[in-house]
């Protein structure tokens, strides 16, 4: 068990990480602005659709990766409020979603990108 938290914790600690992170969170951006436009959704709305589910899976890895960092102390990943922020946002994202609850599912997601400003130095 030891050695899967050292692997998580040197995963997470590395630019490259964050980097992609950050990277995933504005093609989700660009995906979400895109289905904005029926023609491009009619076009492509099942690559936006496989966009989303790979940009949520590479977000649910990234907070199990966090939270198998800092296992079992939880609070160091729920104590930190842009963690939690994602987590909230990654449950949301996976209740289906129907109407104007998925208008109100995907502005949750649209406002990963205010994680940005945590990057910003």
């Amino acid at each position: 068990m030891k050695s899967m938290k050292k692997i998580a914790k040197n995963i997470v600690q590395r630019p490259l990480f964050e980097h992609s992170i950050i990277a995933l969170i504005l093609l989700n951006a660009a995906i979400l602005g895109l289905e904005t436009a029926p023609a491009l959704v009619a076009h492509y709305g099942d690559w936006f659709e496989l966009g989303h589910h790979l940009i949520l899976t590479a977000f649910i890895i990234e907070a199990a990766l966090k939270i198998t960092a800092v296992a079992p102390r939880l609070k160091l990943y729920f104590g930190d409020g842009w963690n939690l922020f994602d987590f909230s946002v990654i449950l949301f994202a996976l209740i289906p979603a129907t109407g104007e609850l998925a208008v109100i599912a995907r502005l949750a997601r649209l406002l990963r990108v205010l994680r940005l400003i945590s990057t910003i130095p």
